[in-house]
């Protein structure tokens, strides 16, 4: 009965990790797709749609925090902390028109993308990523 219980027990918590894995991935997806919109636009110097590009990735770093909170990565949650951060000052940079500002937040979140990244995918060899 015992074993039956734990075994139980355990499929729950890979199904539990595997949703997980693929709330995390579609958020890295989302995030991907606004950051690509974020260089376009801040490049072109368009202030609405810079804003809401920048407005986007704050509840998606939100997310990301909670997920290296949850999984008690401190790195995680400091670069997800900076990202979320960035991008409020980037779409109040676009709002007031400072292009320089928006561009160095722009580094900034770039740099929190490619930190993440280094630290905590492994490229496949079919050119897919897997979490480290």
């Amino acid at each position: 009965m015992k074993k039956t219980l734990l075994l139980v027990a355990a499929s729950f918590a890979c199904v539990a990790l595997a949703h997980d894995h693929e709330d995390f991935q579609a958020t890295m997806k989302s995030t991907n797709d606004n950051f690509a919109s974020l260089r376009k636009t801040v490049e072109a110097r368009q202030g609405p749609e810079t804003a809401a590009a920048a407005e986007k990735l704050v509840p998606l770093y939100k997310q990301v925090l909670e997920h290296f909170e949850e999984h008690k990565m401190q790195d995680g949650i400091t670069m997800a902390k900076t990202g979320e951060a960035s991008a409020a000052r980037l779409a109040a940079a676009a709002k007031a028109g400072d292009w320089d500002k928006a561009a160095a937040e722009l580094k900034t979140i770039g740099g929190t993308c490619q930190g993440c990244h280094a630290a905590h995918r492994e490229k496949l060899p079919d050119g897919k990523y897997k979490m480290k």
